[in-house]
């Protein structure tokens, strides 16, 4: 995979995580954490393992060992749906950043301790499939709580004009 089609995954991912993010806002907080039919329990506790898993491959990528730890024990408090919001807008910046300081032989090398058979661009893209398997999750339990995300496809997305990030 090239750099720029890999960046137009990315930049999804981002405008998809900023959406499911905003739509969280408009439920109640007892709603985001209360238990629920979502892979971690509830709402919030899925939206802060979105967070934490695309911050944990980046750090693998860049070769930060971080091991089984999670992004809050590095000091990242992530308690309220504000600060996974902020946190996640950080981080979407920080692979698209990440990616763009690849060149194509960059993308095509494992990572360091990783497996040879995975190209750091194979790793970028599960996190973003990672992600959309969650908003999906996400989106469906919002709307039955009366507040739907819409579209959250690529292809809808793509023919929107993707914000920069600031």
């Amino acid at each position: 995979m090239d750099r720029d089609s890999l960046l137009a995954f990315v930049r999804f991912h981002a405008w998809a995580n900023d959406r499911i993010l905003t739509t969280a806002a408009g439920l109640a907080d007892e709603e985001l954490r209360r238990p629920a039919v979502l892979d971690h329990g509830s709402a919030f506790d899925t939206l802060r393992h979105l967070v934490d898993v695309d911050w944990s491959w980046r750090e693998a990528c860049i070769g930060n060992d971080v091991g089984q730890t999670y992004v809050w024990d590095h000091g990242f408090v992530l308690d309220d749906l504000a600060a996974i919001h902020a946190f996640c807008l950080e981080e979407d910046i920080r692979l698209r950043s990440y990616v763009e300081s690849l060149d194509d032989a960059g993308l095509n090398e494992p990572l360091a301790d990783g497996d040879p058979r995975e190209p750091r661009w194979l790793v970028v893209a599960h996190v973003v499939n990672h992600g959309t398997q969650h908003r999906s999750e996400l989106a469906r339990y919002f709307t039955e709580s009366g507040k739907s995300p819409g579209d959250l496809d690529l292809l809808s997305a793509y023919q929107l004009p993707w914000p920069e990030p600031s």
